[in-house]
Protein backbone atom coordinates (compact mmCIF):
# COMPACT_ATOMS: atom_id res chain seq x y z
CA UNK A 1 0.00 0.00 0.00
CA UNK A 2 1.48 3.34 -1.02
CA UNK A 3 -0.24 5.40 1.65
CA UNK A 4 -1.01 4.69 5.30
CA UNK A 5 -4.02 5.70 7.40
CA UNK A 6 -3.52 7.81 10.48
CA UNK A 7 -5.73 9.06 13.29
CA UNK A 8 -7.64 12.30 13.03
CA UNK A 9 -10.39 13.52 10.74
CA UNK A 10 -9.61 17.22 10.37
CA UNK A 11 -7.42 18.25 7.47
CA UNK A 12 -3.81 18.74 8.45
CA UNK A 13 -1.73 21.67 7.24
CA UNK A 14 -0.32 19.40 4.53
CA UNK A 15 -3.82 18.26 3.59
CA UNK A 16 -5.01 21.83 3.19
CA UNK A 17 -1.97 22.73 1.12
CA UNK A 18 -2.52 19.67 -1.07
CA UNK A 19 -6.17 20.58 -1.66
CA UNK A 20 -5.39 24.25 -2.42
CA UNK A 21 -2.53 23.30 -4.77
CA UNK A 22 -4.81 20.85 -6.59
CA UNK A 23 -7.55 23.49 -6.95
CA UNK A 24 -5.00 26.06 -8.15
CA UNK A 25 -3.85 23.56 -10.80
CA UNK A 26 -7.44 23.04 -11.94
CA UNK A 27 -7.37 19.30 -11.22
CA UNK A 28 -10.07 17.06 -9.83
CA UNK A 29 -9.23 14.48 -7.17
CA UNK A 30 -9.53 11.75 -9.80
CA UNK A 31 -7.19 13.53 -12.21
CA UNK A 32 -4.55 14.10 -9.54
CA UNK A 33 -4.92 10.49 -8.36
CA UNK A 34 -4.18 9.22 -11.87
CA UNK A 35 -1.08 11.38 -12.14
CA UNK A 36 0.19 10.21 -8.73
CA UNK A 37 -0.77 6.56 -9.39
CA UNK A 38 -3.05 6.29 -6.36
CA UNK A 39 -6.79 5.97 -5.85
CA UNK A 40 -9.15 8.94 -5.69
CA UNK A 41 -10.03 7.84 -2.13
CA UNK A 42 -6.35 8.16 -1.21
CA UNK A 43 -6.28 11.77 -2.45
CA UNK A 44 -9.46 12.51 -0.50
CA UNK A 45 -7.92 10.90 2.60
CA UNK A 46 -4.72 12.92 2.29
CA UNK A 47 -6.66 16.16 1.86
CA UNK A 48 -8.78 15.40 4.93
CA UNK A 49 -5.74 14.46 7.02
CA UNK A 50 -6.72 10.83 7.55
CA UNK A 51 -4.04 9.42 5.20
CA UNK A 52 -0.30 10.05 4.99
CA UNK A 53 1.49 9.63 1.66
CA UNK A 54 4.59 7.52 1.31
CA UNK A 55 7.69 9.31 0.05
CA UNK A 56 7.31 8.05 -3.57
CA UNK A 57 3.68 9.21 -3.63
CA UNK A 58 4.59 12.57 -2.10
CA UNK A 59 7.23 13.06 -4.79
CA UNK A 60 4.78 12.21 -7.59
CA UNK A 61 2.20 14.60 -6.09
CA UNK A 62 4.74 17.41 -5.90
CA UNK A 63 5.83 16.82 -9.52
CA UNK A 64 2.21 16.80 -10.71
CA UNK A 65 1.51 20.09 -8.92
CA UNK A 66 4.81 21.75 -9.90
CA UNK A 67 5.90 22.27 -6.32
CA UNK A 68 8.12 20.56 -3.74
CA UNK A 69 7.44 17.90 -1.13
CA UNK A 70 8.48 20.37 1.57
CA UNK A 71 5.97 23.00 0.40
CA UNK A 72 3.19 20.44 0.35
CA UNK A 73 3.80 18.38 3.46
CA UNK A 74 6.46 19.92 5.72
CA UNK A 75 5.16 20.61 9.25
CA UNK A 76 4.95 24.25 10.40
CA UNK A 77 8.32 25.55 11.55
CA UNK A 78 8.82 26.20 15.25
CA UNK A 79 9.43 29.92 15.90
CA UNK A 80 13.01 30.70 16.85
CA UNK A 81 13.33 32.68 20.09
CA UNK A 82 15.66 35.66 19.73
CA UNK A 83 16.74 38.45 22.05
CA UNK A 84 15.34 41.43 20.13
CA UNK A 85 15.35 45.08 21.13
CA UNK A 86 11.86 46.70 20.70
CA UNK A 87 11.97 50.13 19.08
CA UNK A 88 9.70 51.47 21.83
CA UNK A 89 8.44 50.36 25.23
CA UNK A 90 5.37 48.11 25.32
CA UNK A 91 2.43 48.35 27.71
CA UNK A 92 1.33 44.78 27.04
CA UNK A 93 2.33 41.64 25.16
CA UNK A 94 2.11 39.71 22.89
CA UNK A 95 2.46 42.17 20.01
CA UNK A 96 3.01 41.28 16.37
CA UNK A 97 6.30 42.64 15.07
CA UNK A 98 8.62 42.97 12.12
CA UNK A 99 12.16 41.84 12.89
CA UNK A 100 15.41 42.95 11.34
CA UNK A 101 19.04 42.33 12.13
CA UNK A 102 20.89 45.65 12.56
CA UNK A 103 24.66 45.18 12.47
CA UNK A 104 24.48 41.85 14.28
CA UNK A 105 21.72 42.85 16.73
CA UNK A 106 18.07 41.79 16.44
CA UNK A 107 15.55 44.64 16.53
CA UNK A 108 11.74 44.34 16.72
CA UNK A 109 9.31 46.90 15.30
CA UNK A 110 5.98 46.54 17.15
CA UNK A 111 3.06 46.37 14.70
CA UNK A 112 0.37 48.09 16.74
CA UNK A 113 -1.17 51.58 17.04
CA UNK A 114 -0.30 53.68 13.99
CA UNK A 115 2.38 51.16 12.96
CA UNK A 116 -0.07 48.28 12.57
CA UNK A 117 -1.52 49.20 9.19
CA UNK A 118 -0.76 50.82 5.84
CA UNK A 119 -4.21 50.68 4.23
CA UNK A 120 -4.27 47.07 5.40
CA UNK A 121 -2.49 45.01 8.03
CA UNK A 122 1.26 44.78 7.59
CA UNK A 123 2.97 41.40 7.32
CA UNK A 124 4.58 40.33 10.61
CA UNK A 125 7.72 38.23 10.85
CA UNK A 126 7.49 37.49 14.57
CA UNK A 127 5.88 38.31 17.90
CA UNK A 128 7.06 40.04 21.05
CA UNK A 129 5.93 38.09 24.12
CA UNK A 130 6.51 38.19 27.86
CA UNK A 131 9.30 35.64 27.61
CA UNK A 132 11.04 37.17 24.59
CA UNK A 133 10.63 37.59 20.85
CA UNK A 134 9.78 34.79 18.42
CA UNK A 135 11.15 35.02 14.89
CA UNK A 136 8.80 33.32 12.45
CA UNK A 137 10.81 33.71 9.27
CA UNK A 138 14.19 32.38 8.20
CA UNK A 139 17.30 33.96 9.69
CA UNK A 140 18.77 34.43 6.20
CA UNK A 141 16.41 37.31 5.29
CA UNK A 142 18.30 40.44 4.32
CA UNK A 143 16.56 43.54 5.65
CA UNK A 144 17.40 47.24 5.99
CA UNK A 145 15.68 49.16 8.78
CA UNK A 146 15.05 52.88 8.20
CA UNK A 147 13.36 55.23 10.71
CA UNK A 148 11.66 58.46 9.70
CA UNK A 149 8.28 59.95 8.82
CA UNK A 150 8.52 60.70 5.09
CA UNK A 151 5.84 58.51 3.45
CA UNK A 152 8.04 58.22 0.34
CA UNK A 153 10.69 56.19 2.19
CA UNK A 154 9.05 52.83 1.28
CA UNK A 155 9.80 53.63 -2.37
CA UNK A 156 13.42 52.75 -1.64
CA UNK A 157 12.33 49.10 -1.55
CA UNK A 158 11.85 49.04 -5.30
CA UNK A 159 15.41 50.28 -5.90
CA UNK A 160 17.28 47.91 -3.57
CA UNK A 161 19.61 45.30 -5.13
CA UNK A 162 18.06 41.88 -5.77
CA UNK A 163 21.25 39.91 -6.52
CA UNK A 164 22.37 37.47 -5.23
CA UNK A 165 19.29 37.67 -2.98
CA UNK A 166 16.70 40.43 -2.61
CA UNK A 167 16.91 43.03 0.14
CA UNK A 168 13.81 43.88 2.18
CA UNK A 169 13.06 47.39 3.46
CA UNK A 170 11.69 47.79 6.98
CA UNK A 171 10.24 51.26 7.62
CA UNK A 172 9.68 52.51 11.18
CA UNK A 173 7.50 55.63 10.95
CA UNK A 174 8.47 58.18 13.61
CA UNK A 175 9.49 61.80 13.99
CA UNK A 176 12.94 63.14 13.19
CA UNK A 177 14.14 63.37 16.80
CA UNK A 178 13.05 59.80 17.56
CA UNK A 179 14.70 58.54 14.36
CA UNK A 180 18.03 60.12 15.30
CA UNK A 181 17.82 58.67 18.80
CA UNK A 182 17.31 55.17 17.38
CA UNK A 183 20.30 55.69 15.09
CA UNK A 184 22.44 56.80 18.02
CA UNK A 185 21.42 53.62 19.87
CA UNK A 186 22.46 51.52 16.89
CA UNK A 187 19.06 49.85 16.47
CA UNK A 188 18.30 51.16 12.95
CA UNK A 189 20.48 51.22 9.87
CA UNK A 190 19.48 54.76 8.90
CA UNK A 191 17.44 57.74 10.07
CA UNK A 192 15.53 60.04 7.70
CA UNK A 193 15.47 63.55 9.17
CA UNK A 194 13.81 66.66 7.79
CA UNK A 195 14.38 70.28 8.74
CA UNK A 196 14.21 73.73 7.09
CA UNK A 197 16.48 73.96 4.05
CA UNK A 198 18.43 76.85 5.57
CA UNK A 199 19.05 75.05 8.89
CA UNK A 200 21.41 72.09 9.25
CA UNK A 201 21.60 72.32 13.05
CA UNK A 202 19.26 69.35 13.52
CA UNK A 203 21.65 67.07 11.64
CA UNK A 204 24.26 65.14 13.65
CA UNK A 205 28.02 65.62 13.48
CA UNK A 206 29.46 65.08 9.97
CA UNK A 207 32.53 63.40 11.45
CA UNK A 208 30.47 60.51 12.85
CA UNK A 209 27.56 60.43 10.43
CA UNK A 210 27.21 60.61 6.66
CA UNK A 211 24.28 62.78 5.52
CA UNK A 212 22.78 61.94 2.12
CA UNK A 213 20.03 63.99 0.49
CA UNK A 214 16.70 62.26 -0.21
CA UNK A 215 14.13 64.85 -1.27
CA UNK A 216 12.82 68.35 -0.58
CA UNK A 217 9.29 69.61 -0.08
CA UNK A 218 7.21 72.40 1.43
CA UNK A 219 5.58 71.93 4.83
CA UNK A 220 2.57 73.91 5.93
CA UNK A 221 -1.05 73.96 7.06
CA UNK A 222 -3.50 71.41 5.66
CA UNK A 223 -7.26 71.99 5.75
CA UNK A 224 -10.23 70.20 4.26
CA UNK A 225 -11.97 73.19 2.73
CA UNK A 226 -10.32 74.65 -0.40
CA UNK A 227 -10.99 78.18 0.93
CA UNK A 228 -10.39 77.66 4.63
CA UNK A 229 -6.72 78.67 4.62
CA UNK A 230 -7.04 81.20 1.81
CA UNK A 231 -9.43 83.25 3.89
CA UNK A 232 -7.96 82.56 7.35
CA UNK A 233 -4.43 82.13 8.65
CA UNK A 234 -3.29 79.84 11.44
CA UNK A 235 -4.30 82.36 14.12
CA UNK A 236 -7.82 82.60 12.69
CA UNK A 237 -8.14 78.81 12.54
CA UNK A 238 -7.26 78.64 16.23
CA UNK A 239 -9.56 81.57 17.15
CA UNK A 240 -12.43 79.87 15.33
CA UNK A 241 -12.03 76.82 17.60
CA UNK A 242 -11.35 74.48 14.69
CA UNK A 243 -9.85 71.14 15.70
CA UNK A 244 -6.15 70.43 15.16
CA UNK A 245 -4.63 67.00 14.54
CA UNK A 246 -1.11 67.22 15.98
CA UNK A 247 2.07 65.19 15.59
CA UNK A 248 4.02 63.49 18.39
CA UNK A 249 6.66 65.25 20.47
CA UNK A 250 9.94 65.31 18.53
CA UNK A 251 8.32 65.47 15.10
CA UNK A 252 9.52 68.36 12.93
CA UNK A 253 5.90 69.16 12.02
CA UNK A 254 5.08 69.67 15.70
CA UNK A 255 8.19 71.81 16.16
CA UNK A 256 7.13 73.93 13.19
CA UNK A 257 3.65 74.37 14.69
CA UNK A 258 5.15 75.39 18.04
CA UNK A 259 7.40 77.97 16.35
CA UNK A 260 4.43 79.44 14.49
CA UNK A 261 2.30 79.58 17.64
CA UNK A 262 5.08 81.34 19.53
CA UNK A 263 5.45 83.90 16.74
CA UNK A 264 1.69 84.52 16.90
CA UNK A 265 1.81 84.62 20.73
CA UNK A 266 -0.81 81.86 20.87
CA UNK A 267 -0.64 79.41 23.79
CA UNK A 268 -0.89 75.64 23.38
CA UNK A 269 -3.94 75.64 25.66
CA UNK A 270 -5.77 77.86 23.20
CA UNK A 271 -5.53 75.28 20.41
CA UNK A 272 -8.42 72.82 20.20
CA UNK A 273 -6.85 69.37 19.72
CA UNK A 274 -3.26 70.34 20.53
CA UNK A 275 -2.98 67.25 22.78
CA UNK A 276 -3.73 64.85 19.89
CA UNK A 277 -0.84 62.79 18.54
CA UNK A 278 -0.40 60.86 15.32
CA UNK A 279 2.88 59.48 14.04
CA UNK A 280 2.99 60.39 10.34
CA UNK A 281 2.21 63.04 7.74
CA UNK A 282 -0.30 60.70 6.10
CA UNK A 283 -2.08 60.21 9.44
CA UNK A 284 -2.48 64.00 9.72
CA UNK A 285 -3.84 64.24 6.18
CA UNK A 286 -6.10 61.22 6.69
CA UNK A 287 -7.67 62.68 9.83
CA UNK A 288 -8.47 65.91 8.00
CA UNK A 289 -9.74 64.19 4.85
CA UNK A 290 -12.08 61.99 6.93
CA UNK A 291 -13.46 64.94 8.89
CA UNK A 292 -12.00 63.90 12.24
CA UNK A 293 -9.96 67.12 12.35
CA UNK A 294 -10.07 70.50 10.61
CA UNK A 295 -6.39 71.35 10.18
CA UNK A 296 -2.86 70.14 10.82
CA UNK A 297 0.79 70.55 9.86
CA UNK A 298 2.18 68.20 7.19
CA UNK A 299 3.91 68.18 3.82
CA UNK A 300 2.56 69.38 0.49
CA UNK A 301 2.90 65.93 -1.17
CA UNK A 302 0.39 64.34 1.25
CA UNK A 303 -1.96 67.31 0.83
CA UNK A 304 -1.86 66.84 -2.93
CA UNK A 305 -2.29 63.08 -2.61
CA UNK A 306 -5.47 63.44 -0.55
CA UNK A 307 -6.87 66.51 -2.31
CA UNK A 308 -6.52 68.88 0.66
CA UNK A 309 -5.96 72.61 0.75
CA UNK A 310 -2.39 73.62 1.58
CA UNK A 311 -0.81 76.84 2.83
CA UNK A 312 3.02 76.78 2.81
CA UNK A 313 5.05 77.71 5.89
CA UNK A 314 8.61 76.53 5.18
CA UNK A 315 10.73 74.66 2.65
CA UNK A 316 12.42 71.54 4.02
CA UNK A 317 14.98 68.90 3.09
CA UNK A 318 14.72 65.23 4.01
CA UNK A 319 18.17 63.79 4.68
CA UNK A 320 19.15 60.14 5.24
CA UNK A 321 21.70 59.83 8.05
CA UNK A 322 23.93 56.77 8.56
CA UNK A 323 26.89 55.98 10.81
CA UNK A 324 30.24 56.41 9.05
CA UNK A 325 31.63 53.47 11.03
CA UNK A 326 29.20 51.17 9.18
CA UNK A 327 29.57 52.55 5.67
CA UNK A 328 31.30 49.38 4.43
CA UNK A 329 28.53 47.10 5.73
CA UNK A 330 26.42 45.25 3.12
CA UNK A 331 23.26 46.93 4.45
CA UNK A 332 24.47 50.49 3.96
CA UNK A 333 26.11 49.62 0.65
CA UNK A 334 22.72 48.38 -0.60
CA UNK A 335 20.83 51.35 0.84
CA UNK A 336 23.15 54.03 -0.51
CA UNK A 337 23.41 52.43 -3.93
CA UNK A 338 19.61 52.52 -4.20
CA UNK A 339 19.62 56.32 -3.83
CA UNK A 340 21.41 56.67 -7.17
CA UNK A 341 19.14 54.41 -9.21
CA UNK A 342 16.93 55.57 -12.05
CA UNK A 343 14.09 53.55 -10.51
CA UNK A 344 14.04 55.57 -7.28
CA UNK A 345 14.36 58.82 -9.25
CA UNK A 346 11.40 57.74 -11.39
CA UNK A 347 9.27 56.74 -8.40
CA UNK A 348 9.95 59.91 -6.39
CA UNK A 349 9.66 62.12 -9.44
CA UNK A 350 6.17 60.80 -10.16
CA UNK A 351 4.87 62.12 -6.82
CA UNK A 352 3.67 65.75 -7.00
CA UNK A 353 5.27 68.03 -4.42
CA UNK A 354 8.71 66.37 -4.23
CA UNK A 355 11.90 68.03 -5.45
CA UNK A 356 14.85 65.72 -6.19
CA UNK A 357 17.61 68.31 -6.41
CA UNK A 358 19.44 66.88 -3.34
CA UNK A 359 18.80 63.17 -4.05
CA UNK A 360 22.07 61.28 -3.57
CA UNK A 361 24.12 64.37 -2.62
CA UNK A 362 26.26 64.32 0.53
CA UNK A 363 25.24 67.29 2.67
Amino acid sequence: MSEAPRNGGAASGGGRRLRLSRLAAGLSQSELAAMAEVSRQAIAGMESGSWSPSLPVAIRLAMALHTSVEQLFAPPSVPAVVNAHPLRSLSETPVRAQLAEVFGRWVAMPLDRDQATQQGFRVATGEIGESGTSRWGPSAERAILVAGCDPALPLIAGALPSFPAPWQLRWWSCGSRAALQLLEEGVVHAAAVHQPTTDRSALPDKERFARIGFASWTEGVLTHSPRQVETAGLAQLVDAGLRLVNREVGAEARSLLDRELRSLKVSEEAVNGYETRVSSHLAVAGAIASGLADFGIATEPVALALGLSFEPLTHEDCVIVVARSQLESPELAALLSSLGTAELHRQLGSLPGYSLAILGDEL
